[in-house]
């Protein structure tokens, strides 16, 4: 949900709240029957309640659609403890999420360009449960393209060897270009 609506949101519960409160203490007989119609008849003699009716009108439709969409990420779930790789005859295989936080990063920080590295695992459902999602600081004079597909093997390569895990998907999000320079050749891993 995007800042607009949550905005909204902030103003609308709070008047659709006060509305219900009233509604119950007229149900319940807390507010004298000859109250409330007097200040019903006042509010509707008003030209202000025509103009807050239309605002509400306009909040309900700009929130509703938010009601039957669906982001991506909800079949994501950031992932903690152990992930299971394999159920066989041998028995569970499990590795945990900082470990495969750690082969990720060790890989993804080898590639040429890549300054800093930050992973997270997230758990999807399908045959692949988990996905990875990188935030990489790029070097200076480095092609991000490039270099974030250079990372997706890297860690494509890493994962395979050390998890056994083919194709997990990956991605690569630039955070930062940082000005330092990069060498090339004395990199320490």
């Amino acid at each position: 949900m995007g800042i607009i609506r949550r905005l909204i949101l902030l103003f609308y519960v709070p008047a659709v709240l006060a509305v219900v409160a009233v509604c119950a203490g007229v149900c319940l007989h807390f507010i004298p029957e000859n109250v409330w119609q007097s200040y019903l008849k006042f509010i509707i003699a008003r030209e202000e309640t025509l103009a807050v009716l239309a605002g509400m009108a306009a909040a309900s439709l700009i929130l509703l659609p938010a009601v039957f969409s669906r982001s991506k990420s909800r079949d994501l779930s950031l992932a903690s403890g152990d992930v299971h790789l394999e159920v066989g005859k041998p028995g569970e295989v499990k590795v945990t999420v900082p470990a495969i936080v750690s082969v990720v990063e060790r890989a993804a920080i080898t590639v040429n360009g890549v300054r800093e590295v930050s992973a997270s695992v997230y758990r999807q459902n399908g045959d692949m449960p988990i996905k990875v999602r990188l935030t990489i600081t790029l070097g200076q004079g480095y092609s991000a393209p490039k270099v974030s597909e250079a990372t997706v093997a890297a860690v494509d390569d890493a994962l395979q060897t050390a998890l056994e895990l083919p194709l997990v998907p990956v991605e690569v999000k630039v955070d930062e270009v940082t000005h330092a320079i990069v060498e090339r050749d004395k990199r320490v891993v």
